[in-house]
């Protein structure tokens, strides 16, 4: 992931691991500039030190500017030590010091050029090889050509203009013939053994065999030597041509190695030629030095040739690559585009995709990374990048095992890409605390990466790595990933409204059972009402069609009497107005509820003073109780405080409850009516020793018009015990019952103290 980590501690360790790499940069190019010096003797220091630059140069480029002391203290301790071969001259020693600390300073600027000029080591582009040519050799040599040439007007052993051009073509013949090599090597090493067809063999076998055989006509002592001699300069000059057309053959033919590896063998047998006295650039020069002179210049264009030719071809064939690629591509494309149109399985279409990428692309390491919240435009303080799905090669470490020192989630967000991010070089990589450990750890040398956003927000990223070696990625390549990304945001959009869509479906579902539901206990409850209506109307008619008879058959029984005047007994005139009491009561009772239906009670409140108010109950309901043989006992504290209230509402209640205890039990029972204070209320409890009800009856005793439902047996509306709680629970109290079948019945009520 791109993603910031904490900073790390410079440890001993890695100290010291860094001391080694420095020490053994040094060690190498000591040796290489030693040892070619060895070789070459007088005449060859400048293209001694050009080798050493050229080793320096590639260890550079594949191991970073850190190295850049290794490099430059291994130049000028070898410099110093050979110092031209004049040990004994200190003037020289100085010069061959500051030209080769110079030397080794001229391949870090050459390494800086080599970068902003976009070069690839795999040498793909034409730009590279040019880049190559003016960075990495032109420039470099001739910041090297720079110290010789002034320090030689200083001291002059030799005239100014020779001492700059052997000099420079020292140093660039050097690097033109070590590093593409050793950049190869490291990058394209697997290629020089690949597998190629038979007749790609023999095509390879018949150029080496060619080139070996002009070299064997230029480079060798007998017996052409004297016929070399003989011919003179015209003849050494124009066969100084003949590998030429070798040389280009082999670069056009195998681009990647064919003009690199020719051009190295060639130079190493005319090298070792001319320093032995005999080849073509011995006769067309009086002298070593001058030899060596002709030797430089003559590789420096071959060099220069096979090596333009080489990426020349290289990127005609890369373009017929991409062009194959680019249909692949489309391929790729359509086929994504039609499984997202075709599944909503976003995860394996992020699998089949990353691994597609990365075969199409040849990379290292492909993988799809999101939100794990949902997208936000401009706030990404509250979500972290979780890998979704991942193809990576085995040889490196996969992102879906995460190591020890990844990354903080809110260090990932700092270089979250909002574009394209292309990354050719390690050096491009972003850079932050500790942030090249997690890249050297996961072993990334290019990048590419592009954010898979929507006009909801950023969702996440895709990521390709290259591994194993810097990549310079196309325009082609780029697009390609773009336009994914593209396919991969809509899958991840509609996934996510299929998701939305399945939980609306879930969540109407769910609201049209519970509207079910509820239609049903409406249902169920109009049902009720219908049968409440039916038993309600069947219990006044009974009720009052009782009460009428009864008064009836005694108004007619005084009818039948043949006297003018009618004198009642005092028990008749006690059922009359017990009948007219029980008539008047119901028809009080249906008023009063149905007036409760539509407004609230408006009660007339009272200070009511409770030992009062209980003794005119008792005194009240003396008559009826004594009909039933009920006796009734009444048991209050002295100190009973006043309570605040509707006296004719809570008569009403009283008369309720003592007429229900009357009414469903058999006479002779005994009543208790306890009156306790409880904090800021009084708790009334009226107890009798009668049948009791069952737990149902006990549930629903105070609901409306259901007593009837459950006995129906019994007559009567059941108004009574409904009605005293609508006036209770307007005083701000509360009401219940509790009761043992065949144990009697307890009603109780709490009323408040305080006066409003």
């Amino acid at each position: 992931m791109l993603i910031h980590l904490p900073k790390l501690v410079r440890t001993k360790t890695q100290f010291w691991t860094e001391g080694g790499q420095q020490l053994g940069t040094a060690i190498a190019v000591v040796v290489a500039v030693t040892a070619s010096q060895l070789w070459l003797g007088i005449g060859g220091e400048y293209l001694a030190l050009g080798f050493g630059q050229g080793l320096g140069l590639a260890l550079l480029w594949i191991g970073g500017e850190k190295l850049g002391w290794g490099v430059i203290g291994g130049l000028a301790i070898a410099g110093a030590a050979t110092s031209l071969n004049a040990l004994g001259d200190h003037f020289l020693v100085g010069t061959a010091l500051i030209t080769a600390i110079l030397a080794g300073s001229s391949l870090i600027v050459a390494r800086r050029g080599l970068i902003f000029w976009g070069f690839s080591p795999l040498g793909q582009r034409l730009q590279d090889g040019i880049g190559f040519l003016v960075a990495g050799v032109g420039l470099s040599a001739t910041l090297t050509a720079i110290t010789p040439a002034l320090l030689s007007l200083w001291q002059p052993s030799s005239p100014f203009w020779l001492t700059a051009v052997r000099a420079w073509l020292g140093s660039a013949s050097g690097i033109l013939l070590v590093t593409p090599v050793l950049l190869r090597l490291k990058y394209l090493g697997r290629g020089l053994w690949r597998t190629h067809s038979p007749r790609k063999l023999v095509e390879a076998c018949l150029c080496g065999v060619s080139l070996l055989t002009l070299a064997s006509i230029m480079f060798t002592r007998r017996p052409l030597m004297p016929l070399l001699e003989a011919g003179g300069i015209g003849l050494a000059q124009w066969l100084e041509y003949l590998p030429f057309p070798i040389v280009v053959w082999a670069s056009i033919r195998f681009p990647t190695w064919g003009g690199v590896l020719s051009t190295a063998l060639l130079a190493i047998w005319a090298i070792a030629a001319t320093l032995k006295g005999y080849g073509t650039f011995i006769i067309q020069s009086a002298d070593l030095p001058g030899a060596m002179v002709l030797l430089q210049t003559f590789f420096l264009v071959l060099a220069t040739t096979s090596l333009l030719l080489s990426v020349a071809v290289g990127e005609r064939r890369r373009t017929e690559e991409q062009l194959r690629a680019s249909w692949e591509r489309e391929r790729l494309l359509s086929e994504v585009a039609l499984r997202v149109r075709q599944s909503l399985e976003v995860g394996q279409i992020f699998q089949i995709t990353v691994e597609e990428v990365r075969q199409l692309l040849q990379a290292d390491r492909v993988y799809i990374s999101l939100f794990n919240g949902a997208p936000r435009s401009g706030s990404l303080s509250d979500r972290q990048l979780e890998v979704k799905a991942e193809s990576c090669d085995p040889s490196y470490p996969a992102l879906l095992h995460p190591h020890s020192d990844d990354p903080r989630y809110e260090e990932t967000i700092k270089i979250l890409p909002s574009q394209v991010l292309v990354v050719h070089h390690p050096d491009q990589l972003p850079t932050g605390p500790g942030l090249k450990s997690y890249f050297r750890h996961y072993q990334v040398k290019a990048l590419l990466g592009i954010p898979l956003a929507t006009m909801e927000g950023v969702l996440g990223m895709i990521v390709v790595h290259q591994c194993r070696q810097p990549r310079h990625w196309q325009k082609g390549e780029v697009r390609l990933l773009e336009q994914l990304g593209t396919q991969v945001a809509i899958a991840i959009q509609q996934a996510q409204l299929y998701e939305r869509v399945q939980g609306l479906n879930c969540s109407l579902e769910q609201q049209v059972a519970e509207r079910t539901a509820q239609l049903n206990d409406k249902m169920t409850e109009l049902q009720d009402l219908q049968q409440m209506k039916a038993v309600f109307v069947q219990a006044i008619s009974h009720d009052l069609r009782t009460s009428v008879m009864g008064l009836l058959m005694v108004l007619k029984s005084l009818q039948a009497s043949p006297d003018e005047s009618i004198s009642l007994s005092r028990p008749i005139v006690n059922k009359l107005i017990e009948s007219g009491d029980r008539q008047l009561t119901l028809l009080n009772a249906l008023s009063e509820e149905q007036a409760a239906d539509g407004r609230p009670l408006n009660l007339q409140w009272e200070s009511i003073p409770l030992i009062a108010f209980l003794n005119q109950l008792v005194e009240n309901w003396r008559s009826p109780l004594a009909q039933h043989q009920v006796t009734i006992t009444v048991q209050y504290p002295e100190t009973l405080p006043p309570i605040n209230g509707d006296r004719h509402y809570l008569q009403q209640v009283f008369d309720n409850l003592l007429g229900n205890a009357l009414k469903h039990n058999p006479p002779g029972i005994a009543l208790t009516l306890k009156v306790q204070p409880e904090a800021q209320a009084v708790r009334f409890t009226l107890s009798d020793n009668g049948k009791g009800m069952v737990s149902d009856q006990c549930q629903n005793l105070f609901r409306l018009y259901l007593r009837n439902r459950h006995n129906h047996r019994l007559t009567g509306i059941g108004l009574g015990c409904y009605q005293s709680r609508q006036i209770v629970e307007a005083h701000g109290g509360q009401i219940g019952v509790s009761s043992t079948p065949g144990k009697g019945s307890q009603f109780w009520f709490t009323l408040p103290i305080v006066f409003r």
